[in-house]
């Protein structure tokens, strides 16, 4: 009888309406926006340092190869809790339907998890500036007015440079490659042509 008991009030927790005010879907009324922000701070500054990473890992040993594997995996990990937390704290409760800025959260946050498809898809820093600047515009619409962004600018910043830095490399070493194999092309034509002709001969 107590188990029954139970099962019903647990059954009649679970289906009755209730009006979804926080963090926990309860009616509890806790809010910690500050953290929950400064969380996707931390996430997208991580994204950020696995996609550096990832740009700049030789696979030379296995070593590499597993750290590589790994920072594959923290930026799948930090990609999905952004994606949680956007789904479950702002589109399930923060976002409150019929309000004069609905539709422009509701774009914002679309354009968001949009964005995080192609975070975990590429390696392109160039995706996390987009979703920063997209994150900072859907924030604001919640925060109170002088709210910062936590993510370490400056450091972000070095590591902008550092990317651009091993993509020029990269560009160089590709246009090497296609100079060698160039010359090499040559030297085969040449030896053809060398060829042919003690032929005629």
């Amino acid at each position: 009888m107590k188990k029954l008991s139970a099962l019903i009030i647990a059954f009649s927790a679970l289906t009755t309406p209730i009006q979804l005010l926080a963090h926990c879907q309860m009616p509890c009324g806790i809010y910690h926006d500050d953290m929950v922000y400064d969380q996707v701070d931390q996430y997208v500054e991580t994204m950020y340092k696995a996609m550096a990473e990832l740009n700049s890992i030789n696979l030379d040993t296995v070593k590499n190869q597993n750290t590589f594997v790994r920072w594959v995996f923290q930026k799948e990990k930090q990609s999905d809790e952004i994606s949680k937390l956007i789904l479950e704290y702002f589109l399930q409760q923060k976002i409150k339907p019929d309000e004069p800025d609905t539709a422009k959260k509701l774009e914002l946050a679309h354009k968001m998890l949009f964005l995080i498809v192609g975070i975990k898809q590429n390696t392109d820093v160039a995706i996390i500036h987009q979703f920063m600047e997209v994150w900072d515009q859907f924030k604001h619409m919640f925060h109170r007015e002088g709210y910062e962004c936590k993510i370490e600018t400056i450091k972000l910043k070095k590591w902008a440079e550092e990317a651009k830095e091993l993509k020029e490399k990269q560009n160089q070493t590709n246009k090497d490659h296609g100079k060698a194999s160039e010359q090499d092309t040559s030297h085969q034509d040449t030896e053809t042509d060398k060829t042919d002709t003690d032929h005629a001969e």
